[in-house]
């Protein structure tokens, strides 16, 4: 029965584990940004890259740093091919290949990894969907994978000259490249920290390998200029974290709210961190010593597995990402990633010689009962795993429908009013690019600048002054969410009518 022998338990776990990141991953297309970054794409396959803004009647003359082309662009061929359902399983295949990778990454495999790196994934989730950000998780997982096999001694140091090409592809997908330099820089610097100020490890690079690793920061800071816009590039992230209305309006970029139990993955990777670090501290050979003077091993200790050190770059990979989590949710997916090597290794140390923490060991053949079995589980999965994805794709126009105007923009369409000026909610632009729709609003706040999008947050709060956008741009409906408090204003003004409302969605035209 030697055909069955390979489907030993764990090999079937690692098979359940990538079919349950894929299965998590399957999600409806929801983002609101996903439609205008469809449309682009699409203009970008017909037009090239634009410039200016081609979506709007309010801001036309507005530059556009269009640093997601290649996603968009990628984005679009997905759904010609496929349709909203391709897009659907394509993000969920990249999504289960990050997490693969960070897998690889982590020591403890197949089962101590497995379990942080579903945690890691379980964090992360919360910004999952059909995005372009989506390419930032799998390059920091690839960048991560990379170093850290390198700082295992699985790989040659000549393969971190790969990170400056794949900045040069990471540029032209994203702007959070930036993270992949900044990431290659802590690594360089907390390795250097660690043989000036404390005790080098096992993995801590030698002076060798930390110039190669300087010397492919650099080089992938400046391939990063290889991109449509050149060093514009450059600034335009700090452009982003830099502005005061989407720090304060979108919701993504707020600190995390735990009273809310999707974030409680991310507190739970915290304290996993910390309790690690506690945990493992007794251990000898601790690395924070003061360097020069050895730490003896206490009577009876049980020795650390080789690589397994707290380490100054763990420290500044985890506190650094971990700080930029706690100030913005958008974040949290980052560090996620980036600590999940760190925990494994912590933890590796706090449970040595465990079940959960038995590495790679080989396993004996399964006997043919038990392969068989295993077998079963398996198919089950796969089938588990092909029903989930069957029901989303299924359920994908209804969630579509429940979460954006559909029927409020089909009364547009057949009303003549799609090609008038509207004011629309800004949740909702992107849906109305979409649909064909001007706007005046959508997701793309770094070409509307602060200014306006505080012009357009005047009306959108009924602050003082609120009907001054409204007239500036000659604005012929609005089309906002049902029970908004600017719908309640125009409900009550002799200036505008009502002429459409169900339970989403209200539009409210001039009155003659």
């Amino acid at each position: 029965m030697t055909k069955f022998a390979f489907l030993n338990t764990k090999r079937l776990f690692v098979a359940l584990f990538v079919i349950a990141l894929f299965t998590m991953a399957v999600r409806e297309t929801l983002d609101p940004d996903m439609w205008w970054h469809l449309r682009t794409g699409e203009f970008i396959l017909q037009n090239g890259i634009p410039a200016q803004d081609v979506f709007t009647f309010t801001v036309p003359q507005n530059a556009w740093v269009t640093h997601e082309w290649l996603s968009q662009l990628i984005m679009w061929l997905v759904y010609l091919a496929g349709g909203l359902p391709g897009l659907i399983l394509f993000f969920a295949a990249l999504i289960a290949l990050t997490y693969w990778l960070l897998y690889l990454a982590c020591a403890g495999r197949p089962y101590l990894a497995a379990f942080i790196v579903l945690l890691s994934a379980i964090t992360s989730a919360i910004v999952w969907g059909a995005r372009p950000q989506i390419f930032n998780l799998l390059l920091t997982a690839v960048f991560v994978l990379i170093v850290e096999r390198v700082k295992d001694g699985q790989w040659r140091v000549r393969a971190l000259w790969w990170l400056p090409l794949l900045t040069l592809i990471w540029a032209n997908l994203h702007s959070g490249y930036l993270l992949g330099v900044v990431l290659l820089g802590t690594y360089a610097v907390g390795d250097v920290a660690q043989r000036w100020l404390a005790t080098p490890t096992e993995r801590t690079l030698g002076k060798t390998a930390v110039t190669h690793l300087f010397g492919a920061t650099f080089a992938s800071f400046l391939a990063a200029a290889v991109n449509p816009s050149g060093i514009e590039l450059w600034l335009y992230p700090f452009l982003t974290l830099g502005s005061g209305p989407m720090q304060a309006y979108i919701q993504e970029w707020h600190s995390p709210d735990f009273h809310q139990t999707y974030f409680w993955p991310f507190a739970v990777m915290l304290a996993l961190g910390v309790l690690g670090w506690v945990f493992s501290k007794n251990y000898p050979q601790n690395d924070l010593a003061v360097a020069g003077v050895p730490a003896a091993p206490p009577t009876g200790a049980v020795m650390r597995p080789a690589g397994a050190h707290v380490t100054i770059t763990d420290l500044l990979l985890f506190l650094g990402t971990g700080a930029a989590g706690l100030l913005s949710a958008r974040h949290i997916p980052l560090f996620a990633i980036v600590a999940a090597p760190i925990l494994a290794r912590s933890w590796l140390n706090v449970l040595p010689g465990s079940r959960l923490a038995g590495g790679e060991s080989t396993q004996q053949p399964a006997k043919p009962i038990f392969a068989v079995l295993n077998w079963l589980l398996l198919v089950v999965a796969v089938g588990t795993a092909v029903i989930w994805s069957l029901t989303k794709i299924s359920g994908n126009e209804a969630a579509i429908a429940a979460r954006y105007p559909v029927a409020a923009v089909d009364y547009l369409a057949a009303s003549g009013l799609d090609e008038a000026r509207g004011y629309n909610s800004y949740n909702w632009g992107g849906y109305l690019i979409w649909r064909g729709v001007p706007v005046f609003v959508d997701g793309r706040a770094d070409v509307y600048g602060d200014p306006f999008l505080l012009y357009y947050r005047r009306t959108f709060d009924v602050l003082p002054g609120w009907q001054e956008p409204l007239d500036e741009y000659n604005v012929d409906y609005v089309l906002m969410e049902a029970g908004s408090p600017l719908t309640a204003v125009l409900a009550a003004s002799p200036d505008w009518t009502e002429v459409y409302a169900d339970d989403l969605a209200q539009i409210f035209v001039r009155a003659k």
